[in-house]
């Protein structure tokens, strides 16, 4: 057999080939909706959202806006946010809190 080296978001814990080729949206340095505590959820676009089957008879739409607590985000989609690698800096971007910070409270 021949040895094999991968490496390891530190984020994501997703393994790759090649290092520094990973752009992770749970990095907090990119200040993204994914790492941010005004994160809602996700709601759905009404024509524009890829679908997926969860069987035969029923699908649902990719949830592909953020909702955000703080009234940021109008205009932004799943794309947009790609398109940029998650690097949106946002200016109202919080980080979110740990589990350990949440049971601390």
């Amino acid at each position: 057999m021949k040895q094999v080296i991968r490496y390891q978001c530190e984020f994501c814990k997703k393994e790759f080939k090649t290092p520094d080729r990973h752009y992770c949206k749970k990095n907090p340095k990119l200040k993204n909706c994914f790492t941010c505590k005004h994160l809602k959820g996700w709601l759905e676009s009404e024509e524009s959202a890829p679908i997926y089957f969860e069987s035969e008879t029923h699908y649902s739409r990719y949830p592909n806006y953020p909702d955000c607590a703080a009234d940021v985000g109008d205009g932004w989609d799943i794309e947009i946010i790609k398109s940029c690698n998650y690097n949106m800096q946002c200016e109202k971007w919080e980080a979110e809190e740990s589990e350990g910070e949440k049971e601390d409270k």
